[in-house]
């Protein structure tokens, strides 16, 4: 089990592997195996942050502010934002729908490095699932400008 960020940059596409946390390892487990319903939504965050694979939600503390058009996407689990199961090179896979970030009002509270998949769309309560690896460098979203990227699930 495994899971990798895609990020849209200009004239780039960066694939990014991701670190499951802890948290996020049980309680995909306990779903497929306990019939232990995760949340019926996951949200995606932006961070800069050095994670751990033992961080939770409230650990999570580089997080730009809810102010210029900042907020934790949503993706419902469903088969509009995840449309389809695949294989890629003989491993399956499910990608979610490309999700954009886009700053208005003025400019992100701060920049980020990593993407983060969680079960609360703010705050911090709720299962920290993933964090993405580091982006090569920070990115400040500035007033107007927008980030799209998507998040991939494997199974192998």
């Amino acid at each position: 089990m495994r899971g990798q960020y895609r990020f849209f940059l200009p004239n780039q596409e960066i694939i990014v592997p991701n670190t499951i946390t802890d948290e996020g390892e049980e309680a995909f487990l306990k779903q497929l195996f306990q019939n232990v319903a995760l949340s019926a939504s996951l949200y995606v965050g932006l961070c800069n942050q050095t994670p751990a694979e033992t961080d939770v939600l409230a650990d999570l503390t580089t997080e730009p502010s809810v102010t210029n058009g900042y907020a934790r996407e949503l993706l419902t689990r469903n088969a509009v934002d995840w449309p389809g199961v695949d294989s890629v090179n003989g491993v399956k896979r499910i990608a979610s729908k490309q999700i954009t970030f886009t700053a208005s009002g003025g400019d992100f509270s701060t920049d980020f490095t990593r993407a983060f998949l969680c079960d609360a769309a703010s705050g911090s309560v709720g299962t920290l699932f993933s964090y993405s690896g580091p982006l090569s460098a920070a990115i400040l979203l500035l007033d107007g400008v927008s980030f799209d990227m998507q998040y991939e699930f494997f199974l192998d």
